[in-house]
């Protein structure tokens, strides 16, 4: 999967869903989810390194998510549950229905991919989270607000973010990522953003609904309930200096993963949220070995 390759579009339900499909056509399928405010080009450099350990193994599909790079946007509210249908759609589409799938997803797009593996346990064979499973248990202190911030959305809606250049873009990316290196951010916000003017102003390629909170929030109950419907076996990949570890304490983390009947925790010291971009390599050779067990 390398930047040049063709992006085809697929009709997903009313959306025009953007897919990047490569690898060896007849190889085992991996779908790779990837997170909020990413795109599937992301995964370019998993993929490589996962070709070169394995090479001819695997098919890989690279959705971007509805409101996401090349997808089509709803311009109004993203309810979770729609990714979920949205991925099952797409495996119709994509995949033989008596083929089970590997799922190698990044944050969001882990949460998706781990509901969906315990709504489907016979659609997914394996489970790949990267830095996921940890948005925290929602306060029904914020109920209020977050229905007042959805109403006022609906009579002013959120506008698109837009840098100046795209080395205004990449700055801000690696502010927020700072475990990545310069050419990897340079990257990313060619990746996330588009030009809008001669003046090389960049447009974030995100539907900014993706910034309007929902009136409810995820609640983590109901996650585990379905966690234990999962069959899959699951390959849960952390960063050690991730921010995200703070989101829930230890002690809840390692409750969600006991709701799992085969899974297996790995923490990749040096690494932040953003593993999979930061040691493609490291990552790959974790996935490629819990594969093949």
């Amino acid at each position: 999967m390398n930047s040049h390759d063709s992006v085809q579009s697929l009709r997903i339900g009313e959306l025009d869903y953007a897919i990047r499909d490569t690898g060896d056509p007849n190889g085992r399928p991996i779908v790779l989810l990837h997170g909020l405010m990413d795109t599937g080009a992301s995964f370019e450099p998993l993929v490589e390194a996962m070709q070169a350990l394995a090479p001819g193994r695997y098919r890989y599909i690279a959705p971007d998510w509805r409101g996401h790079g090349d997808s089509d946007a709803t311009h109004d509210s993203y309810w979770f549950p729609t990714y979920l249908l949205d991925l099952e759609r797409l495996l119709n589409e994509l995949i033989d229905g008596d083929t089970p799938v590997t799922l190698i997803a990044h944050s969001m797009g882990g949460q998706v991919a781990s509901l969906y593996a315990g709504t489907r346990p016979t659609r997914v064979s394996n489970l790949v989270t990267l830095d996921s499973l940890n948005v925290p248990d929602s306060d029904t202190r914020e109920v209020p607000s977050r229905y007042r911030r959805w109403l006022d959305a609906h009579a002013t809606p959120p506008s698109a973010k837009v840098y100046d250049d795209i080395e205004t873009a990449a700055s801000r990316i690696a502010a927020r990522y700072p475990e990545l290196d310069e050419s990897t951010t340079r990257r990313l916000a060619e990746q996330w953003t588009a030009a809008i003017d001669p003046q090389g102003r960049r447009r974030i390629r995100v539907d900014p609904w993706h910034r309007v909170p929902l009136p409810y929030a995820f609640r983590a109950a109901e996650a585990k309930s379905l966690w234990r419907e999962v069959s899959a076996r699951v390959l849960c990949i952390d960063g050690g200096d991730s921010p995200a570890k703070y989101f829930c304490g230890e002690a809840e983390m390692a409750e969600r993963r006991a709701c799992f009947t085969d899974l297996r925790h790995i923490v990749v010291d040096g690494c932040g949220h953003m593993l999979h971009l930061q040691k493609p390599q490291a990552i790959a050779r974790h996935i490629c070995t819990f594969l093949d067990a």
